[in-house]
């Protein structure tokens, strides 16, 4: 998903030329799949051959550091959503059967869904897949499934795995929604996402950060509990903050490596010293260090770790902030953000992606 993303985002505007012998040639096959309400697309990229080889191996690290963080953005969205996603991949590549039986094909279409809306639910909508196969189907596929392949936690067993994961995959009423934006629920407990941890409530949430901004800056504030979830411990809410040495520090130290190694391909002081920002951020979590950073060169623009969510009174509630990348040419616009996470969107063409 990343890398198409970052294929997407390479496709600039590189001049009248280029765009005159696109459009000569009008055997290219745009469309790499269709499935459900989506259709896959590829796109030429007639700049890239252009950029000198310290270009594209800036490029190629920027790409990585955001393919570091993909298990994170599924993660965030839904606690279950890698232990389904990991489980569907390893019967989809070691199913025995006939692969065009009805019930095979309505499993890899869900597969399909769940890589590009990372996770269980709708990218737009929100609302969780219905998924086309039976819950007696999946059962049988994955006995078909050594152990060894399966997302199973230390001593669970693969019945107690399936017993597990079933009901978030087929009863429509558990884990329904991603994100619960109204009503007369309590909003943090009705949303399936995974910011905050079972059993906190959004009263907690508003009460927790309102004493934490209590007396601190209000001209230019940082947004508390932007980079972490809320958890309970013991009882008492505590931070986990997304940084090397906390919360997913394996993929963030991968993020960091591959963004050291891009510093050494910049093309100027100014996008060096704003990605060490950035690796100084993930390194500590700091959110007075890194809001938005967006680096600006002579090709090649790149915004990773970028924050929005949707604000609530007292606090910001629903924490949109995905471990994803975009390296681009300018001139481009590329909306990659979903909607209906966001109060209002406005971007400047050509100036900034949305993750």
């Amino acid at each position: 998903m990343l890398s198409l993303m970052t294929a997407m985002a390479m496709t600039a505007c590189t001049g009248q030329k280029a765009e005159k012998a696109e459009a000569t040639q009008d055997n290219f096959n745009y469309v790499v799949d269709q499935f459900a309400d989506l259709q896959i697309l590829r796109y030429r990229v007639p700049g890239f051959e252009s950029l000198s080889l310290k270009q594209k191996q800036l490029l190629y690290h920027l790409s990585e550091a955001a393919l570091m963080g993909r298990d994170i953005l599924f993660d965030q969205n839904c606690r279950y959503n890698l232990p389904i996603r990991r489980a569907l991949e390893a019967v989809y590549t070691g199913y025995k059967g006939d692969r065009t039986d009805p019930q095979f094909v309505a499993l890899e279409t869900y597969l399909k869904r769940v890589w590009f809306a990372n996770g269980i639910h709708h990218h737009y909508a929100e609302d969780k897949f219905v998924p086309g196969f039976t819950p007696e189907f999946f059962q049988t596929c994955i006995s078909q499934v050594g152990a060894s392949a399966l997302p199973l936690r230390e001593g669970q067993t693969v019945e107690q795995f399936v017993a597990e994961i079933s009901p978030v995959i087929f009863d429509p009423a558990v884990m329904a929604k991603r994100m619960v934006q109204s009503g007369d629920v309590d909003l943090i407990r009705a949303s399936a996402n995974n910011y905050y941890g079972e059993g906190v409530t959004q009263v907690e949430v508003e009460d927790f950060y309102a004493r934490m901004k209590a007396g601190k800056d209000t001209i230019s504030p940082i947004s508390y509990g932007l980079n972490s979830r809320l958890v309970k411990e013991n009882g008492k809410l505590v931070e986990k903050v997304w940084k090397v040495g906390g919360l997913y520090s394996p993929a963030i130290e991968k993020i960091v490596s591959e963004l050291q190694k891009a510093t050494a391909f910049a093309e100027n002081d100014a996008q060096k010293s704003i990605i060490g920002k950035l690796i100084e951020y993930y390194q500590t979590g700091d959110l007075k260090i890194f809001f938005l950073c967006t680096c600006k060169a002579s090709g090649i623009q790149y915004a990773q770790g970028v924050h929005y969510l949707r604000r609530q009174p007292g606090h910001f509630l629903y924490k949109t902030n995905h471990m994803r990348a975009d390296a681009y040419f300018p001139g481009i616009y590329l909306y990659t953000c979903h909607k209906s996470s966001l109060e209002e969107i406005q971007i400047s063409k050509g100036l900034m992606a949305l993750s």
